[in-house]
């Protein structure tokens, strides 16, 4: 049976699974930070004090961006996605392309900032998506216990 066939997942499963990658994604932060801090602290010979909001914010971004990438474009799946049995695929019958990585992580992000509604979208769309979905053109399967 091809992805393409498969349901979509249901909002429970895609926000616990973005509770598993985000716990990942502060992980890839503080490790990040370590290496900023250190080379701020090797390059001017004191510890900074905190970074501006702009810096730290682009960081995370970069890292969430990179690690969510990397991972849908090798397996369709993050770790948390792989715990909760569901992997983006693209609508276009192919490998999720970079162009729908930075789509999906772009609007995935200010869906979160407008309070989640980007995600809660889904429940009142026919085909179940949300916004990242529609503008990157993939869609997020729930995968049946023997596809694992």
């Amino acid at each position: 049976m091809s992805a393409q066939n498969y349901p979509t997942a249901n909002l429970l499963r895609r926000l616990a699974a973005l509770v598993y990658d985000g716990l990942i994604v502060i992980a890839l932060y503080i490790a990040v930070g370590f290496v900023v801090v250190g080379l701020l602290k090797a390059s001017t010979g004191e510890f900074p004090g905190a970074l501006p909001w702009s810096v730290s914010a682009s960081l995370l971004f970069t890292v969430s961006f990179l690690y969510y990438s990397h991972s849908w474009r090798k397996g369709g799946q993050t770790v948390g996605m792989k715990a909760w049995r569901i992997r983006l695929i693209s609508e276009e019958k192919g490998p999720v392309r970079l162009s729908q990585c930075m789509l999906r992580s772009g609007i995935g992000f200010f869906s979160l900032l407008a309070a989640g509604l980007g995600y809660w979208w889904m429940l009142f769309d026919k085909r179940q998506r949300t916004w990242h979905d529609m503008a990157s053109l993939t869609r997020v399967v729930f995968l049946p216990k023997n596809m694992d």
